[in-house]
């Protein structure tokens, strides 16, 4: 089951988040995802339909993940996404 974050403040759509080449996933830090494929916005990410379901690290490395529950994204960070809910660790 998903735990819904309480009195979310979702990030400016102007922050810069970097985008992981093996998941998908965004996050504030370099570090906070696997392999870095390139550098996005939020508002480039959140709010955008996935054709891909969110999913966990596939190094199994950063697990602690969420989805947003408007686009279905996935992020290391909360404040990245509008609506996000914590998804179930592997």
């Amino acid at each position: 089951m998903t735990e819904r974050i309480e009195k979310h403040i979702p990030l400016p759509r102007e922050t810069h988040a970097f985008i992981c080449a093996l998941c998908g996933a965004v996050s504030l830090k370099p570090d906070g995802i696997c392999q870095v494929q390139g550098r996005i916005t939020r508002g480039d990410w959140c709010g955008t339909r996935s054709i891909e379901p969110a999913r966990g690290c596939r190094n199994r490395v950063h697990n602690v993940r969420f989805k947003c529950e408007n686009c279905g994204r996935a992020a290391v960070d909360a404040g990245l996404l509008c609506e996000p809910r914590k998804m179930p660790e592997p």
